[in-house]
C-alpha cells in the first residue's frame, strides 16, 4: 500500500505546472497545510463516504481544487480517483481505507511542501 500511495503522491507532485500556477493565483491555492490538515480529517472522519463527501464539497467550492490539474481534470477531481482506489484496495473496509488515506495526504503534505520551498528560492 505504502508504494501505491508514494506512487500517487509522485504523479501529482510531476505536474510542476500546476503547482507554480498555483502559487501566482494567491487566494485560491492549495497550500501545504491545507492537505495537512486533511490528513488529520481523513484519520478522523467515522466513514470513507463522509470524507469523500468533504472532497466533493472542497472541489465544488473551489480554492483552487476545481482547477484543470491534467486532461481536462479537477485537481479535487483526481484525488477522488485516487481516493476511491485506495478504498478498494483496502477491500471496502473503512477503518484501513482511512487511515491509508491519511497517509496519502501526509505524503502529498511533504511532497507539497518540498515544491513550496523550491518554488520560493526560484523567486
Amino acid at each position: 500500500m505504502k508504494e501505491l500511495l508514494l506512487n500517487y503522491v509522485e504523479e501529482i507532485g510531476k505536474n510542476v505546472g500546476f503547482w507554480e500556477r498555483d502559487e501566482q493565483s494567491r487566494g485560491s491555492e492549495i497550500g501545504s497545510g491545507n492537505i495537512r490538515g486533511l490528513a488529520t480529517m481523513a484519520n478522523n472522519a467515522d466513514c470513507y463516504e463522509e470524507f469523500k463527501l468533504f472532497i466533493e464539497y472542497k472541489t465544488a467550492k473551489g480554492n483552487g481544487w476545481d482547477r484543470n490539474f491534467a486532461k481536462g481534470k479537477k485537481f479535487g477531481d483526481l484525488i477522488l480517483e485516487y481516493m476511491d482506489n485506495i478504498y478498494k484496495k483496502c477491500d471496502n473496509d473503512d477503518e484501513e481505507a482511512l487511515k491509508s488515506i491519511s497517509k496519502f495526504f501526509g505524503y502529498l503534505y511533504w511532497k507539497r511542501y518540498s515544491l513550496e520551498k523550491t518554488l520560493e528560492r526560484r523567486r
